[in-house]
């Protein structure tokens, strides 16, 4: 293994932050037991609107005038949206037992049976480039990531009942610079000293120092609609997801922007406006292909939908890409530019850098961070990992930026695009990593417009999974030759063609085209039969049913490469039906199916659409897969979707 990964891979180890002593700057807190330390502390939910409590949200909607605001516009969004899928032949049902669409019931956000829970603290000291461009002297963000939980006994004194949804609150900080104006004083006091633990005493005492940072905005990236597989049979379900940005002025709640995302219905009903954002990207095209650069207000939307699957190849996702044609930049010289060679690529990078463009790629289910599960949740709907590759491969970056800060040294501002593998970040410019198997890559026509690119590790080649009509990209990711004996249960076995509907994304429609791996006529134990989309599959998975060797976790041995199959859970008979009767709790006990899935960890992630599931504490032989989980379809696991949940009321 090459030195700079295995420093990278001991970094991460470092930047989960338990209560160990760290060796370099905190990057990120997804600590439970931190995390629900730090609420006790005044860091809850509830805290953001000045109410004390325990934030459950009926006494959060009653008792705080921001809070309901800001629920009302949720529901007139999700309101809205309902009645425009039913226009478009796209009924929605809060509670359904059958194949049809679903949608967010909002009395989750009214009931004393949930909140929002505290999952994470994000450090963006590399955020100050942004600040600068809005002329703030501070010295970026401290991000609390908050997202919606429920408990309740059923029928009041039953059976405890909990799961987390995909609904989260990011709530935005500025953080104020050193006396002097600088930021060197900030980026040390991320980094504990040799006898101190990130713990949440020491964080509290220190970078997260309520007197060291002040609220700037609050972040919403939440499922409010979800297709399943029944319905969606060809894409293997589909699911749309609202962002918002919220201001907070006691009990004034204000819209504001959502950075570097057009919006795209007006600036194409409006030729002078679009001409003048054109304006824009010509002048400021040097600051885009290095990744900071700030959109003025006028041309953003205050609101966007984003979907799943297959986002990265969506066209709702890239809002650029219907805006404008490659020859509008024509006169653009591109051969000084670090990253982007052509106007395709300038367009490529716009969509990147939007809301929906960047949480479609490189993402876990449209998020980057969704955060780790407490005791409370069922075994069988844990997450074994709680961030998105794109995150993981953020933190090499994040990194040698604050190192760099804390040096007081010029730090290296470029950004990679969102889809791109965990680099070596020096003064010398930056390696990247090869691509691990099924992880994003660019065929050799697209990667000809930019000047960075990876390739594919070992036996992997990159191949393209899926095309959108009205996009110039393919998704691509690195995978196996069809008779590669390292083939493996989860691969991706079909391609096909999405047929964009512009004014209906959600009427997207998927067809398969081929099926080129896992070619076993019948499921066995000994060669891959490729499992249909129809079952909640997205792509098809190459499948082989679990042998002895594989139930006792014989392949994984100490010292010796992660193998990329493990028998892992599946759905099962009796998890179908139940979840076809919204049984919830009776679910989760039918999930007990062993089946092989692809192996994931903190460093080997999961496919686009898939994630990476925990194994209950109860398994056999779990010992010998210590930090190993297995890819899911990532709506098989409750808590990443927002329907079929046993409900309070």
């Amino acid at each position: 293994m090459m030195l700079w990964l295995r420093r990278l891979f001991a970094l991460f180890a470092v930047l989960a932050a338990t209560a160990a002593r760290a060796e370099g700057p905190v990057l990120m807190i997804d600590d439970p037991a931190i995390l629900s330390a730090l609420e006790q502390r005044g860091y809850g939910f509830a805290g953001l609107f000045g109410v004390e409590g325990n934030g459950d949200l009926e006494m959060l909607y009653r008792d705080a005038p921001a809070y309901r605001n800001i629920v009302d516009m949720i529901g007139a969004d999700v309101a809205a949206l309902r009645s425009e899928m039913k226009a478009g032949g796209r009924t929605l049902y809060e509670v359904t037992d059958g194949n049809v669409g679903r949608i967010m019931d909002m009395r989750w956000l009214k009931t004393d049976a949930a909140r929002f829970r505290l999952v994470g603290i994000v450090n963006r000291l590399d955020r100050r480039d942004f600040s600068a461009l809005r002329g703030r002297a501070d010295c970026g963000e401290v991000r609390l990531v908050y997202r919606l939980a429920y408990s309740f006994r059923k029928n009041g004194k039953g059976k405890q009942l909990s799961s987390r949804m995909p609904f989260n609150f990011n709530a935005v900080h500025s953080v104020l610079p050193d006396t002097d104006g600088g930021c060197t004083g900030v980026a040390l006091r991320w980094t504990p000293g040799i006898d101190e633990a990130a713990d949440a005493g020491w964080l509290a005492g220190g970078p997260l120092d309520p007197s060291g940072f002040a609220f700037r905005q609050l972040e919403l990236n939440a499922q409010v609609v979800r297709f399943p597989s029944g319905q969606e049979t060809e894409f293997g379900g589909q699911a749309a997801y609202l962002m918002r940005i919220f201001g907070i002025d006691g009990e004034t709640v204000s819209e504001l922007p959502l950075e570097n995302t057009p919006d795209a219905a007006r600036l194409a009903s409006d030729a002078e406006l679009k001409a003048k954002l054109a304006g824009y990207v010509l002048e400021n095209a040097a600051a885009i292909d290095g990744g900071v650069y700030q959109i003025p207000d006028e041309f953003l939307a205050r609101k966007a939908i984003s979907y799943s699957t297959f986002g990265s190849v969506r066209q709702a996702n890239h809002p650029f890409a219907p805006l404008f044609q490659p020859e509008e930049f024509s006169e653009l010289d591109f051969s000084g530019m670090r990253l982007l060679r052509s106007a395709e690529a300038l367009i490529e990078r716009l969509d990147n850098g939007s809301c929906q463009g960047c949480h479609q790629a490189g993402s876990t289910a449209g998020f980057h961070f969704i955060g780790l599960d407490d005791k409370s949740t069922s075994p069988l709907n844990r997450l074994q990992v709680g961030i998105s590759p794109h995150l993981h491969a953020e933190f090499a970056r994040r990194a040698a930026y604050i190192g760099a800060v804390a040096e007081d040294r010029e730090p290296d501002r470029f950004r990679p695009l969102s889809s791109a593998p965990p680099a070596e970040w020096t003064e010398d410019g930056v390696e990247y990593a090869e691509a691990g198997a099924a992880m994003p890559c660019m065929m050799a026509e697209d990667a000809a417009h930019f000047g960075e690119g990876w390739g594919c590790a070992g036996d992997t080649v990159c191949t393209p999974i899926a095309t959108a009509s009205g996009m110039r990209m393919k998704l691509a990711q690195c995978l196996l030759p069809k008779d590669s004996a390292g083939m493996f249960s989860g691969h991706p076995c079909l391609t096909g063609e999405i047929a964009t509907n512009a004014a209906q994304p959600f009427n997207d429609r998927y067809r398969i085209t081929g099926q080129f791996a896992a070619f076993a006529p019948a499921i066995n134990r000994e060669t891959y039969n490729c499992r249909p989309p129809k079952i909640g599959v997205p792509a098809g998975i190459a499948y082989r049913g679990c042998n002895d060797n594989d139930r006792t976790f014989a392949g994984f041995k100490p010292g010796k490469p992660m193998p990329r199959e493990i028998c892992g859970l599946a759905g099962g008979k009796a998890f179908d039906i139940c979840v076809a009767t919204n049984n919830f709790d009776q679910c989760l006990g039918g999930a007990v199916v062993r089946g092989n899935r692809p192996s994931c960890s903190a460093d080997s992630f999961c496919r686009e659409d898939y994630m990476c599931q925990a194994f209950p504490p109860d398994t056999p032989g779990l010992a010998k897969v210590k930090g190993v989980g297995f890819c899911s379809p990532t709506y098989f696991i409750f808590q990443m979707r927002i329907d079929n949940h046993t409900t309070p009321w």
